[in-house]
């Protein structure tokens, strides 16, 4: 696709261009996370996790670069029905939402001090999603339908794969344990261009160079 071609040559020019900016600054981080993430109109829960890249452009500005991911899921469309012999079968739908996501901004740590810091992150996001939601969710009844079991008439209207741009800010903590390893939190809202809202926190682990 056009699109990814253009995304991965923006996302190397911008690489080329910051490394050579940053190249004398030897101060730099990576980091790990894990939480929980809600997904659409914050109603699905599920999970958000990814591995984090920064290095530092000027006193306590890096920029920094992600790559991440979210799975949300729930139960939806419940319905439960009876066969002509008294068994009882499960019909309820689940549905799955999961989306791979690039990132790439700067990150300002307002405050730094000898094993603490606080700061935030702007970042721009380029993400790739599937999703198993429809639109339209219609339960025919035997009645109707003059069949043993009820029948349901799914309909999408768009498609289950998006490519999206979007944007996530952040505010972050974290404490130095020990060799320059630290340990923090994280909270975030990101939305993009398909209308979607993954609002998630998350536990860090990360090294210091």
């Amino acid at each position: 696709m056009d699109i990814q071609k253009s995304i991965f040559f923006f996302v190397i020019t911008s690489l080329t261009t910051l490394s050579i900016y940053s190249q004398n600054n030897d101060v730099s981080y990576l980091e790990f996370m894990f939480g929980r993430s809600t997904h659409g109109s914050a109603d699905i829960p599920g999970y958000h996790y990814g591995i984090n890249y920064g290095q530092e452009l000027a006193n306590k500005l890096y920029w920094q670069l992600g790559f991440e991911g979210t799975l949300n899921d729930t139960p939806d469309y419940f319905l439960t029905y009876e066969d002509s012999q008294g068994n009882e079968y499960d019909g309820s739908l689940h549905t799955v939402t999961a989306g791979y996501q690039l990132v790439l901004g700067f990150r300002y740590n307002f405050i730094e001090l000898n094993r603490h810091q606080f700061g935030t992150s702007v970042l721009s996001m380029f993400r790739y999603q599937a999703t198993s939601l429809s639109d339209f969710y219609i339960t025919l009844y035997p009645a109707a339908t003059n069949l043993p079991i009820p029948v349901r008439d799914i309909t999408r209207l768009e498609s289950g794969r998006t490519f999206a741009f979007g944007g996530s800010l952040r505010l972050h903590y974290s404490y130095e344990i020990a060799n320059s390893y630290y340990v923090g939190v994280l909270g975030a809202f990101q939305t993009d261009t398909t209308g979607d809202t993954v609002p998630h926190y998350s536990l860090k682990i990360g090294r210091n160079f």
